[in-house]
């Protein structure tokens, strides 16, 4: 079944024959994305609102066509695969198409879309041996698989970087020049279309698909692992054990870069555990046995440790997205270690499984941890608000409010509370929190320096050179400079001042502006929400600034763009 164990044409065509029969649907995809993508690099075709769902759709639609296809293809009943295969089809492009009307995903959706990509491609290894009884299968079908995957991306980068070379050479040799497209087309076809087209052609099918006969653990891989990967993860677990012993006699709560360390440590474990699996199989291999039989157990006290580290960070800093997520990693790792003890790793499908099980879970839907660290943190603001004397009705809090609020109370509490709004508006966008501050209120007001929460210094940015583009000069200017630099401003309330200084006839001359800061606010708004933007122009009736990129903080202003004189 390897893809160089019978290396000729003929089998090559003849492995793409089964290929085609048994995933139409995914070959089918990937040719239309190959050539869409060959269609971009040559300008033609391209649509802002569609590009999205040209590519996604077909990308992850060919994944899921082929885990739909592992699992169906097992069914006994014929019709009770197709309908499977059509609705399950049918619910993914509906979620396809839904996906495209947003011009940028929010957190939650990044993340619920990440979520189900990943899952889907688990499934390729998983879906089709939940029913088995042993993972013999299982593991021998995920070794191939993976082996394929691993030999079609190889051969697919080779392809690419000879035919380059081949298409430079022409260049080169005989002066013959190319469209630069081309170096583009060549990786899409052979990265996007070839190196999938044969991975699948030797996925295992068949008999091969559920053989239960125990892979040869060879000599290389027993030597690696032997030799090199577990006296690595034996020296990341000492060392560890070593910082429990310190944190105890000192008796200091562990930092937070604990967690990393303990996670690579678990995430090292599970990968020795997959890879010397046949040893369970296999006699006089005690050395292995012993070694993995016990690894679970030796992993508990160092999750303790991880636990204590993100109990922690909470109390500290309390939830976001990232801390909960690795606190639920952490409960997933409690299990998995007390269920290999208790099988005594005699099985290990239900380990990526239940992994892609709760990360599916904690994700998608409204039960996801983004949903829920939004709620909490918004509640959390909200509860804080109206303890502190402010009345629902006084709620959103307009720009001037919201400082009030700030500067008369306590530092502590007002750093607290605009963190949060802070990070909601950062990572769900200002409507996350609209019906708590108005647009116009400014957030990320304190930051921690030398172990005191002081006030920040946050600006407001926008960056959009291809703007210079497409903006219409007014009319009755006739000098134009080109300005990039950084200059003092004035913030009054809602008025921003600056000037600019320009080489003019040999000579410097200022121009003075006055800005109202809202102007400032709706571009940082919308550039950084992923909004059309329009042109900030500034008028002061002997010149013009035509901004292309701003940050403006509290006493500065960097400015790019076009200042046009009369």
């Amino acid at each position: 079944m390897g893809l160089l164990k019978n290396f000729s044409i003929t089998d090559w065509l003849h492995q793409f024959g089964h290929s085609l029969r048994r995933f139409p649907l995914a070959i089918l995809l990937l040719a239309f994305l190959t050539a869409y993508l060959i269609c971009l690099t040559h300008d033609i075709g391209h649509d802002n609102k569609w590009t999205f769902f040209y590519i996604f759709y077909p990308a992850t639609g060919a994944l899921f066509a082929v885990a739909i296809q592992l699992v169906t293809e097992d069914f006994k009943n014929r019709i009770a695969a197709i309908v499977t295969q059509v609705v399950s089809h049918a619910i993914w492009l509906g979620i396809s198409l839904y996906l495209t009307q947003f011009e940028r995903f929010s957190l939650p959706q990044n993340i619920a879309v990440a979520a189900t990509v990943a899952t889907m491609a688990l499934s390729v290894f998983l879906a089709c041996f939940y029913r088995k009884g042993d993972d013999v299968p299982f593991w021998n079908f995920a070794w191939c698989t993976l082996a394929a995957i691993v030999a079609g991306i190889v051969v697919g980068c080779v392809l690419t970087i000879g035919l380059d070379l081949f298409v430079q050479s022409l260049d080169w040799l005989f002066g013959v020049r190319v469209n630069n497209a081309i170096y583009a087309d060549i990786p899409a076809v052979c990265l996007v279309f070839i190196a999938p087209l044969l991975a699948m052609s030797q996925i295992p099918r068949g008999e091969d698909k559920h053989d239960r006969q125990v892979i040869r653990f060879s000599g290389f891989i027993k030597g690696v692992a032997q030799y090199l990967f577990i006296p690595l993860l034996l020296l990341y677990m000492v060392t560890l054990y070593v910082y429990a012993a310190k944190i105890a006699i000192s008796w200091q709560l562990p930092v937070g870069w604990v967690s990393y360390l303990v996670s690579a440590s678990m995430l090292g474990m599970v990968i020795l555990l997959f890879i010397t699996y046949p040893v369970q199989h296999e006699p006089n291999k005690s050395f292995f046995k012993a070694v993995t039989r016990w690894l679970p157990l030796a992993m508990l006290p160092l999750l303790a440790l991880m636990t204590v580290a993100i109990a922690r960070r909470l109390s500290d800093y309390g939830i976001t997205v990232s801390r909960l997520y690795v606190l639920v990693f952490n409960i997933w790792c409690y299990v998995v270690c007390i269920g290999l003890l208790l099988c005594r790793n005699k099985r290990i499908w239900w380990v990526p499984a239940s992994f892609a099980v709760v990360l599916f879970l904690i994700s998608v839907g409204p039960q996801s941890i983004a949903n829920i660290t939004r709620q909490q943190l918004k509640k959390e603001v909200r509860n804080t608000l109206l303890a502190s004397g402010i009345k629902p009705e006084q709620l959103p809090l307009g720009g001037e409010q919201y400082k009030k609020w700030l500067n008369g109370t306590e530092v502590k509490k007002a750093a607290t509370v605009d963190s949060k709004l802070d990070y909601l508006r950062d990572y769900y966008g200002f409507k996350s929190i609209s019906d708590l501050l108005g647009k116009d209120a400014k957030t990320g007001n304190y930051e921690t320096r030398d172990g005191e929460i002081k006030p920040a210094r946050k600006s407001m940015n926008y960056n959009n050179q291809d703007l210079m583009n497409h903006v219409a000069i007014p009319q009755g200017y006739a000098t134009m400079t080109y300005v990039d630099e950084w200059i003092e401003c004035k913030l009054d309330g809602n008025r921003v001042t600056f000037v600019v200084t320009v080489e003019q006839n040999g000579k410097s001359v200022e121009h003075a502006f006055e800005v109202n800061v809202n102007e400032f606010i709706d571009r940082d708004y919308d550039y950084n929400k992923g909004k059309n933007v329009k042109p900030l122009i500034v008028e002061n009736g002997d010149a013009a600034l035509v901004f292309s990129s701003f940050s403006l903080g509290d006493d500065y202003l960097n400015c790019g763009g076009l200042l046009l004189t009369k």
